[in-house]
């Protein structure tokens, strides 16, 4: 199984022993309301910290590099059938409520990076009058 990029989020705060805590105990929550076999465990890289969580089918990988977090998922062609987009937009949410619960994000930063990002080609034909 191929691991895509699910989210990138630009962050305010880097990794520290604290939010690995944080981040530890919240995982740990959620496996416990969610009755599913849940395991996790944190590996360094090249670039830096990552960590790994293996939910039944379904592995996702949280890259935290000093600007930013790039998280990866993936499922068995079985289990992908499952993962509507209700559950993908309930697992954003998830993950921003970590971010910001910890300090890696504010909810200004947060919502900036909501935004739909417009292409450079898209202002330059604004700028140029072209529409």
């Amino acid at each position: 199984m191929e691991l895509e990029q699910l989210y990138v989020y630009d962050i305010v705060s880097p990794l520290t022993p604290e939010r690995k805590t944080f981040i530890e105990k919240k995982i740990d929550d959620n496996a416990a309301t969610s009755g599913q076999n849940v395991t996790r465990s944190w590996h360094r890289g090249e670039e830096g910290d990552f960590l790994r969580i293996f939910i039944d089918q379904v592995i996702i990988e949280i890259v935290f590099l000093s600007e930013r977090i790039e998280l990866y998922g993936t499922a068995t062609a079985w289990t992908g059938l499952f993962f509507t987009i209700e559950r993908k937009e309930e697992l954003r949410k998830r993950i921003e409520e970590v971010l910001l619960g910890a300090g890696f994000v504010t909810p200004e930063t947060l919502e900036a990076q909501r935004r739909p990002k417009r292409k450079l080609f898209a202002r330059a034909r604004e700028r140029n009058g072209v529409l």
